[in-house]
């Protein structure tokens, strides 16, 4: 398991650091306060999203608080928050949410960790008295849930099946692992997800004895951002919240990780597992509050340190083939504690000399630090973001919740915009190589270290043991190690001679949508879009029907490799680093994209920067390079990342499934390690790139953003119109998937983890793909959700979560698909599956059955459509499907709700009759290894 994959287990806070000195100010427009019981509350003033409330209650306990018998508890009272409270007996709060727009999961949810418990709703507030009611519920989850008997019994099994999603190599191995990094702590013991024998037997009065001594006023707080006036809503909760005292007095204990003299291994394998690692982690203390401008200035100085880092290791891994990704930081780990942590991925070949030569990168920071340039050229792009970010004059609701968050649990101050851009800016300017050093100096101690390596069974042979480990570590720090060297040419100007301009030969107005529409003289289209929701920021979307399918069939494995290696090997007269390093400071992007199906380009920059993005876009248009170390590194991993796919226990499952789903797809089936060695060649990468992209003809552009249209119409018809015309290859080398005319099943077996996959398919070509189809498809799929979540996880107790998803395409061929799936007790799966059957019957036979579902789902697409149609994301996906796929008319722009709202429930059923009951399907079961001897 990698560092990255490791920290994502781990880091349950990210916050900064100590410090003393000048105090930082509130920001002026967070209203915050404390009842006299103790219970904390912070409101705050946002239009960003006009008519939109999000809320958080915060419960200052977690796992750690538990005792032996309540082991997982903490987690299963924030499932019994859903399951019936006070003043809303089971699924009436998740009824009535879903009513006013809000989508379980998504709107509606919390989380469990090691020191907290957070519950989340974010709500349509146009009525106000929406978020009256949402006070009262979370009032209801503090201190009202009821923990009935029976609803505890079925929430035994959700949980259970929680623990059970979450079963695998990675599990296996950090069971292993864990105890040695959280050595002798009560972290080690407290895991969140608790022990499956405690969650099948507890007593109800166990967890409510965990729920009246831990969730009480003074360990709480509600945090909410709304447009509504803060008076009113400090009413609200005062209202709620005033009349409960603590059931217990009992001391809030805060636990640490204990230190250690000696250096801690863990050497672990799992049959399993995937890929080689390396991580050491040095504990330390956690950074604590921002309270001053000193601990802002310690934070800043972390960061820069973490980013000068990950941008030193990225570049090392682009001069050489060591190891394929290495890593160094500085962050927290638990409330109390930090990590200066570090890892690499190995080759299996390569184990050693990988460790040995990420170990002599590390040691080159810690002697040298980095050099004048990197940190320059760092500062400078740092600077430039936290400017453009000045300019937008709201930020979204999650950041100031995210500042509440930490005012709570760790006492930082929440600072306004212009006081934090003042103070990153006046930093900034102060940070050098000195600084980071006595930094890095203050946090580096010789206690306190882990070492970890991870790796599949097979390559047991190949691990350093114990003992090689530490030499290579000692060797390491030996080694004499030279400053870091890498100045490259950069060029002056991204082009070396300007384009030859086209012209607009056409102009039309879509009133309708209002967007501007040019056609230019090289036969390009190009779509506008003026927004304002991004002050001076554009994109651009370009596409045209095509790709890899429109390639030689021989062609198409090394078309796999076009997009990595020349989206990383610079362009014209640019290396990657002087590109980067040309565009240092500079807003401007560019990506060109070959996928299956389509070829295209996606930029954005803010308008400053505009002319630098459309000629960056047509540079890695026009010029593309391959570096051949990028290309032997994508080849190399991308063998050995084939090879390692066959240790999970879903591979085999998988590719069955994939020849089933294909049909006669047959050259574009699976790339093989076999056919990546017969077939991708250095010297065909950019062949294949030019043969997609040397003509411009018929693509066609979208461009979103706030700017003017006499001001960007030059750029377009140079960079844009500029770009070659002429013939290319039009015509598709594609077949299938096709629908079949029979039922498939596949039942396999493997894997050690307790539980089974299941996977449900339909697919027809029968289809039509436009407007208002999609929309039944996307409600047919939605009160699927609802039903199969009701029954399999409510009722019966079977599924943590299910998936589901219906969805259709014309292009390459007409297809819809509809896919259920879900993991369970291997026990379970067969009666499941036709608890599967039991509701698809029902909603394809009984519009009546979720006719009532079916309006709580109308209101919660419509609020969605209306919270994405201010945003240019929504405009530049929506108009690139509009041209790409040619939808008959602009009823998705000018009659949405209307759509929606005119789909009858006996059209979804009717769609769920033809396009998946009467459909033959395929049902695709994993079973766990040890089952194929049991079922025998």
């Amino acid at each position: 398991m990698n560092l990255k994959k490791i920290t994502t287990l781990l880091i349950l806070t990210v916050l900064c650091t100590v410090g003393f000195a000048q105090t930082l100010k509130q920001d002026p427009n967070l209203v915050k306060g404390k009842l006299a019981n103790g219970f904390t509350y912070y409101i705050y003033k946002s239009d960003k999203d006009p008519g939109t409330s999000t809320l958080r209650l915060f419960v200052n306990a977690g796992s750690l608080q538990e005792n032996e018998k309540q082991l997982g508890l903490a987690h299963f009272v924030e499932h019994m928050a859903f399951n019936g409270t006070k003043h809303y007996s089971k699924n009436d709060v998740i009824t009535f949410l879903e009513s006013k727009g809000v989508k379980f999961g998504a709107d509606l949810n919390a989380h469990t960790s090691f020191d907290e418990t957070v519950y989340k709703i974010s709500i349509n507030t146009e009525e106000e008295k929406n978020l009256e009611k949402s006070i009262d519920i979370m009032a209801d989850w503090a201190f009202g849930v009821t923990f009935d008997a029976g609803e505890i019994d079925k929430e035994r099994g959700v949980v259970i099946e929680e623990w059970r999603s979450k079963q695998g190599a990675e599990n296996r191995l950090r069971d292993q692992y864990l105890p040695v990094l959280f050595n002798k702590s009560r972290y080690a013991e407290r895991l969140p997800i608790g022990k499956v024998d405690i969650l099948k037997s507890f007593k109800r009065q166990t967890i409510v004895d965990f729920y009246q001594k831990w969730y009480r006023p003074d360990l709480m707080a509600i945090a909410i951002v709304t447009d509504i006036d803060p008076k009113k809503v400090e009413q609200y909760i005062k209202a709620e919240f005033t009349q409960y005292k603590a059931k217990s007095k009992d001391p809030r204990v805060y636990y640490e990780l204990p230190s250690h003299k000696d250096t801690l291994f863990s050497i672990v394998t799992d049959k399993e597992a995937r890929a080689i690692d390396f991580s050491f982690f040095h504990k330390i203390k956690s950074s604590g509050a921002i309270k001053s401008e000193q601990d802002y200035q310690q934070q800043q100085i972390r960061s820069f340190f973490n980013a000068l880092a990950k941008n030193r290791f990225s570049r090392v891994s682009q001069l050489s083939d060591n190891f394929k990704d290495g890593s160094f930081s500085i962050s927290n780990i638990v409330l109390k504690n930090g990590v200066v942590a570090g890892g690499v991925s190995l080759y299996r070949d390569q184990v050693k000399s990988g460790i040995e030569n990420y170990l002599l990168e590390l040691q080159r920071i810690l002697k040298y630090g980095f050099t004048a340039e990197e940190i320059s050229k760092y500062r400078e792009e740092y600077m430039a973001a936290i400017k453009r970010g000045a300019k937008e004059e709201k930020s979204q609701a999650e950041t100031y919740l995210n500042e509440m968050h930490e005012d709570f649990y760790v006492g930082s101050v929440m600072m306004d915009k212009p006081q934090r851009t003042a103070l990153a800016l006046k930093y900034a300017a102060k940070i050098d190589s000195v600084s980071l050093l006595n930094f890095l100096k203050t946090k580096l101690t010789p206690d306190n270290m882990v070492v970890l390596l991870t790796a599949p069974e097979k390559d047991k042979a190949l691990l350093p043991s114990q003992a090689q480990l530490k030499t290579l570590m000692a060797n390491a720090l030996k080694q004499k190690v030279s400053p870091w060297n890498d100045e490259v040419e950069v060029p002056k100007q991204l082009l070396e001679k300007q384009p030859i301009a086209g012209k607009v030969t056409k102009e039309e107005q879509l009133a309708e949508i209002g967007v501007t529409k040019w056609s230019l003289s090289n036969g390009t289209t190009v779509y506008i879009k003026q927004t304002k929701e991004k002050k001076d920021y554009l994109t651009i979307s370009g596409f045209r029907e095509g790709g890899m399918y429109a390639l030689d069939s021989t062609q198409y494995v090394t078309a796999q490799f076009v997009k990595p290696v020349t989206g990383l090997s610079g362009a014209g007269n640019f290396g990657r680093k002087a590109l980067t390093q040309f565009l240092t400071g500079n807003s401007a992007s560019a990506v060109l994209i070959l996928s299956g199906n389509r070829e295209g380009v996606v930029t954005n920059a803010d308008w400053k920067d505009a002319k630098t993005m459309f000629q960056l876009m047509y540079l890695k248009w026009m010029y593309p390079n391959a570096d051949k170390v990028t290309f032997d590194q994508a080849k190399r991993k991308a063998l050995e990342g084939l090879e390692n796919a066959k240790l999970s226990p879903n591979y085999a499952y998988n590719q069955a499934i994939s020849e089933l789903l294909k049909g006669d797809d047959d050259f574009a089936s699976d790339v093989t390690i076999e056919r990546i060695n017969k077939e991708v060649k250095f010297e065909n990468i950019i062949p294949v790139f030019k043969s997609r992209f040397g003509s411009a003809k018929d693509f066609q552009f979208v461009i979103v953003g706030d700017f003017n249209l006499d001001s960007i119409k030059p750029m377009v018809e140079q960079y844009i119109g500029g770009l070659p015309s002429g013939d290319y290859v039009k015509d598709f080398k594609y077949k299938g998937p096709t629908g079949g005319n029979k039922a498939k099943d596949i039942l396999m077996y493997a894997g050690k983890a307790p539980k089974s996959t299941v996977n449900i398919f339909y697919q027809s070509n029968d289809v039509k793909y436009d407007y208002p189809d999609i929309l039944v498809q996307t409600l047919l799929q939605e009160v699927l959700k609802v039903k199969l979540r009701l029954n399999l996880r409510e009722e019966n107790s079977g599924v943590y979560g299910v998936g589901v998803s219906v969805s259709s395409t014309s292009i390459p061929n007409p297809l819809i698909r509809s896919r259920v799936s879900f993991s369970c007790a291997p026990e379970a799966a067969d009666f499941l599956v036709k608890q599967v059957q039991v509701e698809l019957d029902k909603v394809a036979s009984r519009p009546d059955y979720f006719a009532e579902d079916l309006k709580n789902i109308k209101i919660q697409q419509i609020d969605s459509y209306k919270k994405q149609s201010t945003k240019n994301l929504f405009w530049s996906t929506a108009l690139r499907n509009q041209f790409y796929f040619g939808f008959k008319d602009f009823s998705y722009f000018t009659k949405y709700e209307e759509m929606v709202n005119s789909i009858t429930p006996a059209e979804i059923a009717e769609y769920a009759k033809k396009y998946i009951i009467n459909q033959p399907g395929i049902k695709a079961i994993l079973m766990p290894e040890n089952f194929k001897t049991l079922n025998k």
